[in-house]
């Protein structure tokens, strides 16, 4: 009996352990997922709330806008603060009136967002798809239409400035509206209407640089705060006066301000000035030598020469490829300072004149005394010369805030090489991409903080470099396209040509050996701007090498030398 109750009993307690495993068991498994569900609670519930970095985007063209974009889309909260008034941001502005040629290189940036690539493609006309007219001054002459030379790389795209612009600002709405509530989009605000007067470190906020901009409606200040600030205003760039000048805080950061300092190089291009006068691109016509009307085709690059040929009187009227859409098309008169254009300022005496020196087109009919009235009243715009900063970026001591400059307030040159918004978008594009692989961890603010100073230092390193070629670009790619009719620019032009003509036919004889002319070029994707201008330092020095080898030749040929400087060389030796 006692046995029988003693296995009972051992059986009892058998089981009770069993149930305490279990139950040990069950509740480590509850005591687990408790554990596992906290984390994930507590990354669902902080992720929305963990602080991104935030960048200010100085200047809202088309490269402040591409910068914006691509940092947005990268995690940044963006603002970015515009000078142009809201009723004008999206305006026609005809003292703006260029066009911008978008090749393989500033498509790099709209292909990454399909839907700007799309609109870039609707709005503009494709070079393909473009002819060429001439009219001579001569009315007696027939109008030309020469053959354009043919593209190298993919097609490039004319589109006015203001469209691009406009095509920008669409695209930053749609961003905002597509992006939702996602933590790993940042979103884009913009204020138009405010000039930017300082930036400096923050005195306030560890780690973060301070914009103060002025409300120009109203005259009102405020200072913003970022961990990344992006010049992005221009030639005249106000965040680079800032970085040169060392202002605020900044004397406490160490860095070369001197770096800062432009560098710039007059051209034959440097000092023209530029205005356009607004043609119906409907009823836009052209008398031929037989006194027929010529239509001229919207998507045709068109020359309308003058009759007068004096220094100070010559005028060629050129307009570029628009859409089809478009209604008003600009023709670009391009002068000395010192030509007459810029002497009169009433519409009569405007008027009068150019009805006398271009016979060919039918003025009364094509333009309105309002636009008469405007054209003769405006400033116009004047090229600039060719220049740069050597220095692109400025990050703090710890690596976790900084300041570059991208598009104009990098590098500007006058528009000779159809370069500077494809340049300008490069810039964006490549500080965009070194970002991304100086970060491991995109959503990480801690890892942004961290690598930050890196990316910016990258940048410069790989893009300094770039800028500088892009500079000998702009020097000698192309500058005499505008026919001035000073004698040093028709000597220079003349001079130019023949160079380009030789360098191509050497290109042709050694079967692409010798590199083509740099402005012929440029539009291949498979160079840099330094490959591109390092193959024209070789061709160069090919060349000289070549004249000298011929001149020694010759001298060592000659009979003077080897019957007595020679002989007497070698007998100072011996």
């Amino acid at each position: 009996m006692a046995r029988l109750m003693r296995e009972k009993l051992l059986m009892q307690i058998q089981m009770i352990l069993i149930l305490i495993i279990q139950l040990s068991s069950i509740v480590g498994g509850l005591t687990n997922a408790s554990k596992n569900g906290h984390q994930k609670a507590i990354t669902l519930k902080t992720a929305p709330n963990m602080r991104k970095p935030r960048t200010i985007v100085v200047g809202g063209g088309p490269v402040g806008l591409s910068a914006a974009l691509l940092l947005a889309c990268r995690g940044y909260d963006v603002t970015v603060f515009e000078a142009t008034p809201t009723e004008k941001i999206k305006a026609f502005d005809p003292a703006l009136a260029y066009l911008y040629n978008i090749n393989f290189r500033g498509q790099v940036f709209t292909k990454k967002f399909p839907s700007v690539h799309n609109r870039l493609l609707k709005r503009s006309v494709p070079s393909t798809d473009t002819g060429l007219i001439v009219a001579p001054g001569d009315v007696e002459k027939k109008i030309q239409y020469p053959k354009l030379p043919i593209e190298e790389g993919d097609c490039s795209y004319w589109i006015p400035r203001h469209e691009m612009v406009l095509l920008m600002w669409d695209a930053i709405d749609q961003h905002n509206n597509e992006r939702g509530d996602s933590n790993s989009v940042g979103r884009i605000d913009y204020e138009h209407g405010v000039d930017c007067i300082h930036v400096h470190p923050s005195d306030e906020h560890e780690n973060h640089v301070s914009v103060v901009v002025k409300t120009k409606s109203n005259g009102k200040e405020k200072t913003v705060e970022a961990n990344l600030v992006v010049g992005a205003d221009g030639i005249n760039s106000k965040v680079r006066e800032c970085l040169r000048e060392r202002a605020g805080l900044f004397e406490t950061w160490r860095y070369n301000d001197k770096k800062f300092k432009i560098r710039k190089w007059v051209t034959p291009a440097t000092g023209l000035r530029l205005k356009a006068l607004q043609l119906p691109a409907d009823n836009y016509w052209v008398q031929d030598a037989n006194g027929q009307k010529v239509m001229i085709k919207k998507n045709d690059l068109v020359a309308v020469r003058g009759k007068r040929t004096g220094p100070l009187e010559y005028l060629s009227l050129g307009s570029l490829p628009v859409n089809h859409s478009t209604t008003i098309r600009p023709a670009n008169c391009i002068t000395r300072p010192n030509h007459v254009l810029w002497n009169m300022k009433n519409a009569a005496e405007m008027k009068t004149w150019f009805k006398d020196n271009f016979p060919r087109l039918d003025l009364d009919d094509m333009i309105s005394d309002h636009e008469w009235e405007r054209f003769a009243k405006a400033d116009g715009l004047a090229f600039p010369p060719c220049q740069y900063s050597p220095g692109l970026q400025v990050s703090s001591d710890n690596n976790e805030y900084g300041v570059v400059l991208l598009g104009d307030a990098a590098h500007a040159f006058s528009p000779d090489i159809g370069q500077g918004i494809n340049a300008g978008l490069m810039d964006a594009v490549q500080f965009n991409e070194i970002l991304a692989k100086t970060c491991a961890d995109e959503a990480s603010i801690e890892s942004t903080k961290i690598t930050l100073g890196a990316a910016l230092k990258e940048y410069e390193r790989i893009r300094a470099p770039e800028t500088r070629a892009l500079i000998r670009l702009a020097r000698f790619g192309s500058p005499y396209q505008y026919n001035q009719p000073w004698l040093k620019d028709r000597i220079g032009k003349k001079l130019w040509t023949a160079n380009v003509i030789m360098r191509v036919f050497l290109n042709k004889l050694s079967f692409g050996i010798f590199p083509k002319p740099m402005i012929l070029a440029a539009s291949s994707k498979k160079l840099t701007y330094r490959q591109l201008v390092r193959r024209a330092d070789l061709g160069t020095l090919g060349l000289v090498s070549a004249v000298v080898f011929s001149i020694l030749k010759i001298f060592v040929s000659h009979t003077l030398f080897r019957e007595k400087i020679l002989p007497g060389v070698l007998t100072f030796v011996q």
